[in-house]
């Protein structure tokens, strides 16, 4: 019959083991900025900022032994430590490229309301943030669409009625005909020239 504490050991594997099988970082901290836990996924994050893993009995801040790294999280630690919870988002270059990741730091508190430590964690949204990026240069471009459509292509059409209204119908021969139709012709090069251009930049949106 197994006792409490082979129980306690085993409800301390299966911890471990989901705390790991978690994609995402995840670490405490206590008040003294010294890992309590950590997952696997935070070493490797954290990894990419110092070039070396942490866990457990290390101080989160590397001893301000990287100060671009010190300087990006010390004053998030801080003011979770202070009782607040927030969200930050920082930058990390991978491969040469830049990934950008949400942090969530929240204070952990005792029995008497005492902040004692910061729990954290942490999402990779680079994707989200390229999706964003996409859906905005997409508006850029429908926006300049609306404006070609309603101030570009609108003059020449408004010329064209004009010119429409000067045509002498009663003598289709009237010199001044001529002069009407190559005007006529001129306005809707124009327009061509202006549709084309937006068919160019409607296929740019990709969809």
């Amino acid at each position: 019959m197994k006792g409490a504490g082979d129980n306690a050991q085993l409800l301390s594997g299966v911890s471990d083991m989901l705390i790991n099988n978690i994609g995402e970082p995840l670490w405490l901290v206590d008040n003294q900025l010294n890992i309590l836990d950590s997952n696997k996924a935070f070493a490797l994050w954290v990894a990419h900022f110092i070039g070396q893993p942490l866990g457990k009995g290390d101080n989160v801040l590397f001893e301000g032994k990287n100060k671009l790294y010190a300087d990006k999280f010390e004053t998030c630690y801080k003011l979770a430590l202070t009782g607040h919870n927030f969200r930050t988002v920082e930058d990390m270059h991978i491969d040469g490229a830049v990934h950008y990741t949400s942090v969530w730091f929240q204070a952990v508190k005792n029995a008497e309301d005492e902040v004692v430590g910061v729990c954290c964690s942490a999402r990779d949204i680079t994707e989200h943030r390229r999706h964003i990026k996409t859906i905005e240069q997409q508006n850029e471009v429908l926006r300049e669409i609306a404006f070609i459509a309603s101030h570009k292509i609108r003059g020449p059409l408004a010329t064209i009625m004009g010119l429409e209204q000067l045509y002498n119908r009663e003598n289709p021969a009237d010199t001044e005909n001529a002069q009407l139709i190559e005007g006529i012709r001129k306005m809707c090069t124009d327009m061509d020239e202006m549709i084309h251009h937006v068919v160019r930049m409607s296929n740019s949106l990709g969809v």
